[in-house]
């Protein structure tokens, strides 16, 4: 079996490196005087192994995240769901592949993911909850393009794709259609769509070695327009929407906000994480309700 590992955020496949160690923490999460701010920080997830890409579902109160685990020494990783309210923790996927990048469908029934099998990164469905009836077994959505690393969907027949390759792209696929588009290239894996706005955003990048930035872009689907909305602070590499509609990411160990309504403040930081994750942030998410902030510590 294949097993998948990060490279500088990217997806690629070794046979025998073990996946690095990431644990994620929940805290809560308010917005006053227009700046973020967090508190209670715990550990959600508590191993030396791989536990990352969390996405908090509608209810604002549960999580579905990747988990690498082992079994008969061989790694592979599932998607997960977790309950903040009992602490109930479900194998969704519970396969002998490599499932990851967990993201709500619109139906709000069902999740997609990518699914690593036989030397191919494809995007698949599985249901939220597979116990209901009538659940649709898990399913295949796009059967020639490959290979995918990230995604988010922009409707309930249309998806936004990383798309690996020289270079790296950003596609826009029909699922009925089964067909893509090239959008850009160069892009980073972060794939959002812009709360209360019909907008996606993504990364691209520009420059290179030291002096490359991340740009933060929105496209809008019905239009097909691009737009440089801002770059994203030095040292960031991921970066998401928080409930409120502020663009957050990590420098290090310092959460940093940038509000588009507000945008000739520039990134403002809002919260040192230092004692919770002294080796710095990684990925990092809010809940819709914008009451909760999720993040990924490096181990």
């Amino acid at each position: 079996m294949k097993l998948i590992t990060g490279l500088l955020g990217f997806i690629v496949f070794s046979v025998s490196a073990k996946m690095p160690g990431f644990d994620i923490y929940v805290g809560d999460l308010v917005l006053q005087e227009n700046r973020l701010v967090v508190s209670h920080l715990k550990a959600l997830t508590n191993r030396v192994d791989y536990d990352n890409q969390p996405l908090f579902l509608p209810d604002g109160n549960s999580l579905l995240y990747t988990a690498a685990l082992t079994t008969n020494k061989v790694e592979q990783t599932d998607s997960m769901f977790v309950s903040l309210k009992s602490g109930q923790v479900l194998n969704l996927t519970n396969s002998q592949e490599s499932e990851y990048s967990p993201t709500i469908m619109p139906s709000g029934r069902s999740f997609s993911v990518i699914r690593a099998t036989d030397d191919k990164q494809k995007l698949w469905r599985y249901p939220l909850y597979p116990e209901q009836q009538p659940a649709e077994p898990a399913s295949e959505l796009l059967t020639n393009i490959n290979p995918v690393g990230y995604h988010a969907w922009v409707d309930n027949s249309r998806v936004i794709l990383f798309v690996l390759g020289e270079p790296h792209t950003l596609q826009l696929a029909h699922i009925q259609k089964q067909t893509s588009q090239v959008l850009d290239k160069n892009i980073g894996p972060s794939l959002y769509s812009i709360p209360y706005t019909p907008l996606m955003s993504y990364t691209a990048s520009i420059g290179e070695g030291d002096d490359m930035q991340w740009q933060l872009k929105s496209y809008h689907s019905k239009t097909e327009k691009i737009e440089l909305l801002t770059t994203l602070p030095k040292g960031a590499y991921y970066y998401a929407w928080s409930g409120n509609g502020y663009a957050i990411a990590a420098v290090g160990s310092i959460l940093m906000q940038w509000d588009k309504e507000n945008s000739v403040q520039g990134w403002q930081p809002f919260a040192d994480v230092t004692d919770t994750c002294p080796k710095g942030i990684t990925r990092l998410s809010t809940n819709s309700q914008n009451s909760k902030i999720v993040l990924v510590c490096t181990l």
